[in-house]
This record gives C-alpha cells, sequence and structure tokens, in this order.
C-alpha cells in the first residue's frame, strides 16, 4: 500500500503539518514530542512510505528536473554525451528528461517549450538555431547551457573547436591524398558548424593540388546523405577520398557502396567527425576526429549545478579540443 501524506497523517493521529515535519527530518527543530516522532517513524517503517521528491521540490520553486534537447538521436556523440549526464544527474538527484530536435529548428522551440512547461530547473540544447536568435532569451528565465553548438547569446557554453578540427582532421587526411580525387560531405550548409567545418577543411587543403567536390545532405541522418550521395555517384566518379562531417553521413555512404558495389572499395581512404568499432573492421585508411563524450558531461554537469546555484557565474566558453585517431593501414 502506497501512502500519501495525508493517510500517513491520519493514522498516525496527527496533522499533516507534523507528519510532514517527521517526514522530513524536523520534527525536532519544530518542539514534535518523541511520543509523536517514534510513532510516525513506526508507521514510516511499516508502510515504507516515500515522500513526494516532486511535490516537494515544486512547493520549494524546484522541480530537480534537467531538460537536455540533442539534434540527432541516430547520433553515437549524444548518446554517449546523454548516458553520461544522466548518471551524473541521478547522482546528484536530478531526473534528466531529453527531447530531439531532428535538426528542425521549429521541433526545437517546441521541445523547448514543453520542457520549459514542465518547470525543469535549468536546459543543456545542442542548438539547430540561428547562432544570434533570441528565443531561449524571450522564453526562458532558467540557466541555459548550450553545447556542441553555439549561440551568441549571454550563455554558458561548452564548445568544440569546429573550425580548428576540420582543420586538423583534413590535413591528416591531406597528407594521404595528394593529387586524389576527394568529396567534402556536410549538412545543413548554413548552419554554424557546418561552416566552420567546411571552412577549416578548405583552409587546411588550401596549398594541395586535389579535386574536390562538395556535396550536402538536407540533415543530419544516415537516409538524407544515403540520398544525396546517391544522386551524386550517378553523375560522377567515385571519390578516391572522403571526408564526411559526422559519423552519422558516412553511415549513409557505406549504405550506398555496399548496395552498389557490395563492399566498402578497399582504395577509399576515409576522414570523419565521430568513431564507431565498425570502422576498426574495415581495410581502409581511416582517420577519426573524437569528441571527449566524458569531458563534456562532466562539464555541463558542473556548469549547470554552478549555475543553479548561483546566477553571479562568471559567463564564459568552454572549448574542448578533439583528438584525431588514425587506423595503422
Amino acid at each position: 500500500m502506497k501512502l500519501k501524506l495525508v493517510e500517513l497523517a491520519k493514522l498516525a493521529g496527527v496533522s499533516r503539518t507534523t507528519a510532514s515535519y517527521v517526514v522530513n527530518g524536523k520534527a525536532k527543530a519544530y518542539r514534535v514530542s518523541d511520543k509523536t516522532i517514534e510513532k510516525v517513524e513506526k508507521l514510516i517503517k511499516q508502510y515504507d512510505f516515500k515522500p513526494n521528491a516532486m511535490a516537494a521540490g515544486l512547493r520549494a520553486g524546484k522541480s530537480r528536473t534537467i531538460g537536455l534537447i540533442v539534434p540527432d538521436f541516430e547520433n553515437a556523440s549524444f548518446a554517449r554525451i546523454a548516458t553520461h549526464l544522466e548518471a551524473g544527474f541521478r547522482q546528484k538527484g536530478y531526473q534528466l528528461v531529453i527531447a530531439c530536435s531532428n535538426d528542425n529548428p521549429e521541433t526545437e522551440m517546441q521541445c523547448a517549450k514543453h520542457l520549459i512547461q514542465r518547470q525543469i530547473d535549468a536546459l543543456i540544447v545542442s542548438t539547430t538555431l540561428p547562432a544570434d536568435t533570441d528565443f531561449y532569451q524571450r522564453h526562458a528565465n532558467i540557466p541555459i547551457i548550450c553545447f556542441d553548438r553555439y549561440l551568441d547569446l549571454n550563455k554558458i557554453r561548452v564548445l568544440t573547436d569546429d573550425e580548428g578540427d576540420s582543420y586538423r582532421l583534413a590535413t591528416h587526411l591531406g597528407r594521404h591524398c595528394e593529387g586524389k580525387r576527394m568529396l567534402f560531405l556536410g549538412a545543413l550548409p548554413k548552419l554554424g558548424l557546418s561552416r566552420k567545418r567546411e571552412l577549416g577543411f578548405r583552409q587546411a587543403l588550401s596549398d594541395k593540388v586535389n579535386q574536390v567536390d562538395y556535396l550536402y545532405a538536407s540533415q543530419f541522418h544516415k537516409l538524407a546523405s544515403a540520398k544525396a550521395f546517391h544522386h551524386w555517384l550517378e553523375k560522377h566518379e567515385m571519390p578516391e577520398a572522403i571526408f564526411a562531417t559526422s559519423l552519422t553521413l558516412l553511415h549513409g555512404v557505406f549504405q550506398i557502396l555496399i548496395k552498389r558495389y557490395h563492399r566498402i572499395p578497399r582504395s577509399l581512404i576515409i576522414a570523419t567527425f565521430g568513431h564507431h568499432d565498425m570502422l576498426d573492421l574495415l581495410e581502409n585508411k581511416v582517420i577519426c576526429c573524437v569528441q571527449n563524450h566524458e569531458k563534456i558531461a562532466q562539464t555541463l554537469l558542473h556548469l549547470v549545478l554552478s549555475r543553479m546555484k548561483s546566477k553571479n557565474v562568471k559567463v564564459s566558453d568552454e572549448v574542448i579540443i578533439r583528438e584525431i585517431i588514425e587506423s595503422r593501414i
């Protein structure tokens, strides 16, 4: 039998307020008698009474709930960051509520509004909105912490160096691909992240003699990538090297290559943001630009808790550099 506080009080023959004092360890401060405390505690143990943490939190103006909006559930990086965040917040007594925008600005705004209506205490977001948007400024009176993607507002941000990381990844690729036909594959070209990754790529290869084609999918999704790459292959030769700005996009390429050639051509040199164990099974040369998911999550956790504790936390950008991993083949 699951008791409510009012039922516990009735069984003990005390007021709801007195029962609440005992449940919350405040009985002595309010001079509740030892006999009454003993009676209420006996019932608590007998019925395994648990106070409603959500209700208590709301009465205190806190829900102990944190919102997280990611742009793509298919992206393994976001899944890993979410996993670390959920575990970290749970240890601190918070529940993490996760939503996905599917790289759609309208969907992101709806997700944010719904989470805010749930009276979350803070919101973590990897945004699809333009960097100069005032949406969160207008709709959220809670701490907003951005990660991975940039918002040009007075918010706390945990960022990666997309331009610099792309430059380093393309530099490693260029060492193996001088004079080769290359395909740059991205998505959502107007997104700040996409512009920075293309800029870093171009800068790294500015002094190389390569034939480079640029292809953008409509979304950072496997199916969108497969569709774009399929149409591109109808009019172009198979590239000798490919630079993918997302592992999800690379999955779409693999899907088309296997469908068309029944394998991944061994001569194809691959560079990609992100890493998956399946890449270690390929006979190809593979270069990956890999995030430290645990460090990102730990940084976000620290910033969220600090910001909720004090609104005077100094606004700053935390930049976490990715690691370049290169196969030995």
